[in-house]
C-alpha cells in the first residue's frame, strides 16, 4: 500500500510504502521514497511467510530500473540494466527512446517483465541482478498484454481492446530457458478463471470453467502519443501515476471462453479510487 500526505493544495513528493496482512491487519513498514515512483510492486515471501524483499519495477524509465528494499532498511537500492541500454537503437525515429514496462509478475525469486515492444526482462530479487533479455516473436504492440503466475509458469494473455473492454483472448506460457512463448492447449485452459489487471492479475481454479474477468472500462489513465517507429504518432495507454486520486466508474466483465458470452458481474457500476483482485483465502474464509 502507498500513502500520500497533502500540505494545503500541494501533495508531498514522498510516498509512505508499507505491506498489510489482509487477515491480521499487521503492518510492515518499508523505507519512504524520496520521490514519487510510477511502478509495479512485487515482493518475495520466505518459508516463514514473512516478506523478505520488495521490488518496484519502474514502468517508464530511460533503461530498465528496479528499486529494492527489505524490511528494516532505511532506503531503497536502485538497480539499472545498463547492458540493455547499450542495445538501444541509435535512430531516435525508429523506436521509443525510453523503456515502457507494461506488466510484471513474480515467479519464485525472479521478477519477469515485458515491455511495450515485447522484450522479456528478468530481475532476480534475491541476487539483486538483471538476467537475460529476449524479444517476443510475433508480438503485436496494438494488443493489450497481461502476465499471470500459474504454478511454476508465467502465462501471457494477449487480447484486443474494443470500446473500453477486452476481447479475443490468446494464452501463452513462457519457456524459462529459451525465453520464448508457446500457446497453451485446451487441457491447460480447462478449469481456469483468469482475473486480469496490470501488475495484479491472478489465476483461480474452478472445475469445468474457462473464464476471464476484467474491470470495465479498461482505463489506464488515458492515452498519450509516442513515436513508435513511423512518421505518424501512435497512441498507447498511459501508465497512471501511483499518486493519482482520480475516481472512476467501475464494473466487472465476465468473459465465458466456452460460449463467447460476455456478462456484467455487478448489477450497477460503482465509483472507485483503486481496484485490485484478491483471493478469498487472504481473508481467512470464502466470501461472495
Amino acid at each position: 500500500m502507498l500513502q500520500h500526505k497533502q500540505l494545503g493544495f500541494q501533495e508531498q513528493k514522498e510516498q509512505t510504502i508499507f505491506l498489510v496482512h489482509a487477515s491480521t491487519g499487521r503492518r510492515l513498514e518499508l523505507p519512504a521514497c524520496p520521490s514519487v515512483i510510477d511502478g509495479l510492486f512485487v515482493f518475495y515471501v520466505g518459508s516463514s511467510e514473512v516478506p523478505l524483499v520488495v521490488a518496484c519495477i519502474e514502468t517508464i524509465s530511460g533503461v530498465p530500473t528496479v528499486h529494492v528494499a527489505c524490511p528494516g532498511d532505511i532506503y531503497w537500492s536502485v538497480y539499472k540494466n545498463m547492458e540493455d541500454c547499450m542495445h538501444l537503437p541509435l535512430d531516435p525515429h525508429r523506436r521509443i527512446k525510453c523503456t515502457l514496462i507494461i506488466d510484471a509478475v513474480l515467479l519464485g525469486k525472479q521478477a519477469v517483465c515485458v515491455d511495450y515492444h515485447g522484450k522479456i526482462l528478468i530481475f532476480d530479487v534475491t541476487e539483486m541482478s538483471w538476467r537475460r533479455t529476449a524479444l517476443s516473436k510475433g508480438w503485436n504492440e496494438r494488443d493489450a498484454h497481461f502476465l499471470v503466475a500459474s504454478g511454476e509458469n508465467v502465462v501471457l494473455i494477449s487480447c484486443r481492446r474494443f470500446r473500453g473492454r477486452f476481447c479475443d483472448f490468446k494464452f501463452f506460457k513462457l519457456d524459462a530457458e529459451a525465453l520464448e512463448w508457446s500457446p497453451l492447449d485446451d487441457a491447460e485452459l480447462d478449469g481456469c478463471s483468469w482475473f486480469l489487471y496490470r501488475g495484479r492479475s491472478i489465476l483461480a481454479r474452478e472445475e469445468g470453467k474457462r473464464k476471464v474477468y476484467t474491470f470495465y472500462p479498461s482505463q489506464w489513465g488515458g492515452s498519450t502519443p509516442i513515436d513508435a517507429g513511423s512518421s505518424r504518432k501512435r497512441k498507447v495507454a498511459h501508465m497512471k501515476s501511483l499518486s493519482s486520486k482520480e475516481k472512476s466508474v467501475t464494473n466487472i466483465f465476465m468473459h465465458d471462453l466456452e460460449d463467447g458470452v460476455v456478462r456484467k458481474v455487478l448489477p450497477a457500476s460503482i465509483v472507485t479510487e483503486e481496484r485490485h483482485w484478491l483471493r478469498s483465502s487472504v481473508f481467512g474464509g470464502s466470501f461472495q
